[in-house]
């Protein structure tokens, strides 16, 4: 599901760069927002630590938002969707939406 989300020009994006954020919600609905190092999965899926209140808010709720960007020129790619506890503190994002922007196939 999560390949047919992300486009090829999204997960090269995704692949070249090791840095997003991660937005949960706490149980009382409050955002929290925290850098992540992340892998891009051959499903597309996303892999990353959770640990502290990241992990508390994803075992009560686990829909996220998950940005990368980069500047000069400015691009990134933006996703929505459910993430799940994977193994001691690692989770798993599965993108259900995605956007990207300033993203050009190569040699145009």
């Amino acid at each position: 599901m999560a390949a047919a989300v992300l486009g090829d020009l999204e997960l090269g994006f995704l692949r070249s760069q090791r840095i997003g954020r991660l937005a949960t919600a706490g149980p009382s609905g409050q955002p929290h927002v925290m850098p992540v190092m992340y892998q891009v999965l051959e499903d597309g899926s996303l892999e990353f630590d959770a640990d502290g209140v990241k992990l508390r808010n994803l075992s009560s709720e686990p829909r996220v938002a998950f940005v990368v960007d980069a500047m000069g020129p400015k691009r990134g790619v933006a996703i929505q969707g459910r993430a799940s506890v994977i193994g001691h503190e690692r989770a798993r994002l599965r993108p259900r939406r995605a956007f990207s922007w300033g993203l050009e196939p190569s040699g145009s």
